[in-house]
C-alpha cells in the first residue's frame, strides 16, 4: 500500500511538472509597452472638462544617459499646445527608468529651451508606471510625496495599480492596436491648504499601451460611471524599432 501510494506521488508530480514545463508563457511575455531612445515622439489629442481644456501634448525622448537615483534615466519633454482660448500653455520635463521590473517615472525635474535638465527637488519618490518587461498580469502600489503645490501646504498621494492584456481593440486616429497593456489606476490624494486643512479626492486613471509604441488611450475620472475628466489618445508616433 506504501508503495503503491509513493507510486501515485510519483505520478501526479511529474504530470505537473510537465504541465507546467509545457504551460505557455502570458500572452505577450517579455514585450515593452514603452519604448524609449532618443528622439522616440509621440503627439497625443487630451481634451479636460468635457472641450474647455484641448491640448496637443507632444513627447519627446531629448536625453538618454541622466543619472538619477543611481539609475541612467530617459528625459521626455512635455509640451501642451493649447487648441482653445480657456486653455493655458504648459510644459513639463520628467524621467523614466528600469528598476526591479517596472518601468519609473520621475516628475520632479525641470528644463530649459536648450534642454539643461535639473531636479527641483520638490518631491519625493518615483511613479511605478507599468511592468517592464511584462511578465503577466500584476498588481502594485504607488506612494508620491510633494511640497510644490499648494504654497506652505503639501500634498500626499497614494495609489494602487494593476495591469493586465486588454482582448479588446483600441481605437484612435493613430490606428487600431491591438493586445494592449491596460494599466488601472486608483489614486487617493489628500492636501493641505496653508491653513492646515487636508481635502481629499479619489481619481480612477485607466491606460492602454500598445507593444512598441506606446501609450495610446488614456482615460480618467472619479470612479467608474462618474464623468470623463480628461481623455488622451494617440495622434502621430515615431518610434525606433
Amino acid at each position: 500500500m506504501v508503495r503503491l501510494l509513493a507510486a501515485a506521488g510519483t505520478l501526479l508530480f511529474t504530470v505537473w511538472a510537465m504541465a507546467t514545463v509545457l504551460a505557455p508563457p502570458p500572452l505577450m511575455s517579455g514585450s515593452e509597452f514603452f519604448p524609449l531612445a532618443m528622439h522616440n515622439s509621440w503627439t497625443h489629442l487630451v481634451t479636460f472638462s468635457s472641450g474647455d481644456y484641448l491640448y496637443y501634448m507632444t513627447e519627446t525622448v531629448i536625453k538618454d544617459n541622466m543619472p538619477l537615483l543611481d539609475r541612467k534615466s530617459y528625459v521626455v519633454a512635455e509640451e501642451y499646445e493649447p487648441l482653445t482660448t480657456t486653455a493655458p500653455q504648459a510644459k513639463s520635463t520628467v524621467a523614466y527608468f528600469r528598476k526591479d521590473g517596472f518601468l519609473h517615472r520621475y516628475p520632479w525635474l525641470d528644463s530649459d529651451d536648450g534642454n539643461q535638465v535639473w531636479d527641483t527637488k520638490l518631491g519625493q519618490g518615483t511613479e511605478q508606471v507599468l511592468p517592464s518587461p511584462y511578465r503577466g498580469n500584476t498588481s502594485w502600489h504607488i506612494g508620491l510625496q510633494t511640497n510644490a503645490w499648494p504654497i506652505n501646504g503639501g500634498q500626499n498621494m497614494t495609489s494602487s495599480a494593476k495591469a493586465w492584456i486588454d482582448p479588446e481593440e483600441v481605437h484612435v486616429p493613430a490606428g487600431v492596436f491591438r493586445n494592449c497593456l491596460r494599466v488601472e489606476t486608483t489614486t487617493a490624494s489628500a492636501f493641505a491648504d496653508p491653513k492646515k486643512i487636508f481635502i481629499g479626492y479619489q481619481l480612477l486613471h485607466v491606460e492602454w499601451y500598445a507593444p512598441g509604441v506606446g501609450l495610446v488611450r488614456a482615460i480618467s475620472s472619479e470612479g467608474e460611471g462618474t464623468p470623463i475628466k480628461s481623455l488622451t489618445e494617440l495622434l502621430w508616433y515615431n518610434v525606433e524599432k
